[in-house]
């Protein structure tokens, strides 16, 4: 790993002598390893700095560590309330001792925890704080904040309005040296691609080009990814390729792909990986059937109707694995099932649309006069 911010944490712990400073570096520290993935010895750093200031709490450094805590946890399981808790914390605490430059940070990753948990108000909010907080090299702050915003944008399916706020976090993360940030940066960017391209498949009959310049910017991704040696959320990328095989009509290859997922560890389970279940299942149902595998295909259908009873799926998701869903059940021959799904998912992609337009309102009216930067 060569980073450019590890380098200068590095130089800065080594030049710095006042205890409550060096601290916050060393949470900081702690805070990039853990969303590189380097989980243990970031907790363990993290551990050391508890028992240091056990007897004599500081505030600016149970801020720093509380923010390092929120980003391991939301790096190894995404979406989860420890994260969202950590996050909290970090950001009550900066805003009570009126730390500017940590409240700023704060604010842009409790932003995205909120985004997680599709609280658009007090996501937009804390984008805006963060951003008329953070100072013009605050890149840290500056690059959660701007792609918060972007993916909340994109997700609207306004790309022309995300654009220019994807194009300064990537600016924010280069300047920073951050090479998490700027994987985090890409792949979100080609999710959102990715799941707009299954959108209009599903719904419109279209597989255009979006999936195929998604499909390139996930290869991209990976090559990236294993270029830093990252390992957080390394499950992301190829769960999401999988889903633009499918699309390609690569089935093969999506079933291995899906396969590899269904053999994870259970320690490696997020709320969200959950969440993405019966789109998993679903779509690996249909590579079944697509490759011969009618028997199993039929099992994994009814995996995917249970799942949908049992996971707090996004509506959007929802609605995909119901497409799915109608589309098997059409194929086993059991017509009502179908129309049963069918029902559901243009429902779902109503609500979903119905979801975008409000988003989109939400986000314009908190962010007002500012601009990408």
């Amino acid at each position: 790993m060569r980073s450019r911010l590890l380098a200068r944490l590095d130089a800065a712990i080594a030049r710095t002598r006042d205890p409550v400073q060096l601290a916050c570096l060393r949470a900081e520290r702690a805070g990039f390893l853990g969303r590189h993935g380097q989980v243990e010895l970031a907790r363990g750093q993290l551990q050391e700095l508890q028992r240091q200031f056990a007897a004599r709490p500081h505030v600016a450094v149970s801020g720093w560590m509380a923010l390092a805590e929120g980003q391991i946890e939301q790096y190894t399981h995404l979406g989860s309330a420890t994260a969202y808790d950590r996050l909290k914390r970090a950001y009550a605490l900066s805003a009570a001792a009126q730390l500017q430059p940590l409240q700023a940070l704060s604010a842009a990753w409790l932003a995205h925890a909120h985004y997680l948990r599709d609280e658009r108000e007090r996501t937009a909010a804390l984008c805006a704080e963060a951003l008329r907080l953070a100072a013009p090299d605050h890149h840290g702050a500056r690059w959660r904040a701007c792609l918060t915003v972007a993916v909340g944008l994109h997700y609207t399916g306004r790309l022309d309005l995300a654009q220019p706020w994807y194009n300064s976090a990537r600016q924010h993360a280069l300047a920073d040296g951050d090479d998490v940030a700027l994987s985090s940066t890409i792949y979100n960017q080609a999710g959102l691609r990715a799941d707009h391209a299954r959108q209009a498949a599903a719904f419109e009959g279209v597989t255009g080009s979006q999936a195929v310049h998604a499909a390139m910017v996930m290869d991209s991704t990976s090559n990236f990814d294993a270029g830093i040696g990252l390992q957080s959320l390394d499950w992301l990328v190829p769960l999401l390729r999988a889903h633009l095989l499918v699309l390609e009509g690569c089935f093969e290859q999506a079933l291995a792909l899906f396969d590899e997922q269904q053999a994870g560890s259970p320690t490696t389970r997020s709320p969200w990986r959950e969440r993405l279940q019966p789109c998993l299942l679903a779509d690996r149902a249909w590579c079944l059937l697509q490759t011969g595998r009618e028997e199993e295909a039929r099992a994994g259908a009814q995996a995917a109707e249970q799942s949908l009873q049992q996971a707090s799926c996004d509506v959007d998701d929802r609605a995909l694995a119901h497409a799915r869903l109608a589309e098997l059940f059409a194929r086993f021959g059991d017509a009502q099932r179908a129309a049963r799904h069918r029902a559901r998912a243009e429902q779902d992609h109503a609500a979903y649309k119905a979801q975008q337009a409000k988003a989109l309102h939400i986000l314009q009216e908190a962010l007002g006069e500012l601009r990408p930067a």
